[in-house]
C-alpha cells in the first residue's frame, strides 16, 4: 500500500496510468472522448497524442472488444481529418499515418487478446510495415522524388532564416530524399508498437498488475525473421538500393525494441542498474542522441535475438 502514500506521487507512477486506464474503460464514451481529443491535437503534437490516440482504442480491445477498438480508431481519423483536410495545403501523407497507426494499433491489440502472443504481433508489425514499403517502392516509378522537392522548399526555407548549409545541396537532398521512406516507415512501426504496448501494458495495470513487464521481456524477431533481417543488412551494405536501404531502417527499428526488451531484462535481474535504464529512455527522447541510441540498442537486439537461450528471463520482475 506503499505506493498510495501521497508523499510518494510521482509522475508517471503506475498507479496515475491505472486510473487513466481506468477512466478510459469504464465507459466506451469515456475512450470515444479521450479519442476525439487525441485525434485532433495529434497532427500538431504526435508526442504524446499520436501514441495515446492509438493506445486508447488497444486497451479497449484487449479489455472489452475489437469491434468498439476498431470504432475508436475511426474516431480518432475522423477528428484528425477534421483538423488537416480544411488546412490550405492538407498534409494528406499525416493523415494516412495517422490512420494507419491507430488502426493497426487496434488490430494487433485484438491479435494480441485472441492469441496472447506479444511476439506474433511484434513479428506481424515488423513484416506488415516492411510489405507496406516495398509496396510504395513497386508502385511509385520514383519514390525518392516524392521527397525532392519538399526537402529542397525545406533547404530553402532554413536559408532564408540564414541557417547556410555546408555543402552541395543538391547532393544533400538527393541522398535524404533516398533514407525517407525507411525513415518513415521505422518511425510508423515505433508509433505502432508504442501505442500496442502502451495499451496492453494500461489493460494488465487493471487486471493482472506486472504481466506486461514480462511478456515485453520476452519480446523477440525470431530466427526465421531475424535471418532475413541479417540478410537485408548485408545486402544494403553490398548493394545500391533504395529499397533494401529502407527495408534496412525497418529491420534497425524492429532490433531497437527487442533491444530495449533485452535492457528490461537485465534490470530486473540485477545486470542493470535502474538508472542505467532511465538513461536509455532520456537518450531516445532527445534528438541529438536518439539516432545513436538506436543503433546500439538495435545491435543489442541483433546479438539478443541470436545468443538468448530460449526462456531467459520468464518470471523475473522488473
Amino acid at each position: 500500500m506503499a505506493g498510495l502514500r501521497p508523499a510518494r506521487v510521482e509522475p508517471g507512477r503506475p498507479h496515475m496510468h491505472r486510473a487513466l486506464a481506468a477512466w478510459f474503460n469504464q465507459r466506451p464514451w469515456h475512450a470515444g472522448v479521450g479519442c476525439a481529443i487525441c485525434g485532433l491535437l495529434a497532427p500538431q503534437m504526435p508526442l504524446p497524442f499520436l501514441i495515446l490516440a492509438g493506445a486508447i482504442p488497444a486497451l479497449i480491445a484487449l479489455t472489452k472488444d475489437g469491434r468498439l477498438g476498431l470504432i475508436l480508431a475511426g474516431i480518432v481519423s475522423v477528428a484528425a481529418a477534421s483538423v488537416i483536410l480544411p488546412l490550405p495545403e492538407p498534409a494528406t501523407w499525416t493523415l494516412i499515418g495517422i490512420v494507419a497507426i491507430v488502426f493497426s494499433a487496434a488490430v494487433l491489440a485484438t491479435v494480441w487478446r485472441r492469441t496472447g502472443s506479444p511476439n506474433l504481433c511484434f513479428q506481424v508489425a515488423v513484416l506488415v510495415t516492411a510489405l507496406a514499403l516495398v509496396i510504395v517502392h513497386l508502385v511509385l516509378p520514383d519514390p525518392s522524388a516524392v521527397w525532392v522537392e519538399r526537402l529542397t522548399e525545406l533547404m530553402q526555407s532554413m536559408a532564408e532564416a540564414g541557417l547556410k548549409v555546408q555543402g552541395d545541396v543538391k547532393m544533400l537532398v538527393q541522398v535524404w530524399a533516398q533514407t525517407m521512406w525507411g525513415a518513415l516507415a521505422a518511425m510508423t512501426l515505433a508509433a505502432i508498437l508504442g501505442s500496442l504496448f502502451l495499451g496492453r501494458w494500461w489493460s494488465t495495470l487493471l487486471e493482472r498488475p506486472g504481466e506486461f513487464g514480462a511478456e515485453y521481456r520476452q519480446l523477440r524477431l525470431g530466427r526465421v525473421l531475424g535471418l532475413g533481417v541479417t540478410l537485408l543488412f548485408v545486402l544494403a551494405l553490398s548493394l545500391d538500393s533504395p529499397m533494401i536501404d529502407s527495408l534496412a531502417w525497418v529491420g534497425l527499428a524492429g532490433l531497437s525494441f527487442q533491444g530495449l526488451a533485452a535492457a528490461h531484462r537485465g534490470k530486473a535481474v540485477g545486470r542493470l542498474n535502474q538508472g542505467w535504464l532511465a538513461a536509455i529512455y532520456v537518450l531516445l527522447l532527445m534528438p541529438l542522441s536518439t539516432s545513436i541510441t538506436v543503433l546500439v540498442l538495435a545491435i543489442w537486439g541483433f546479438t539478443d535475438n541470436w545468443l538468448r537461450p530460449k526462456g531467459v528471463g520468464r518470471g523475473a520482475n522488473g
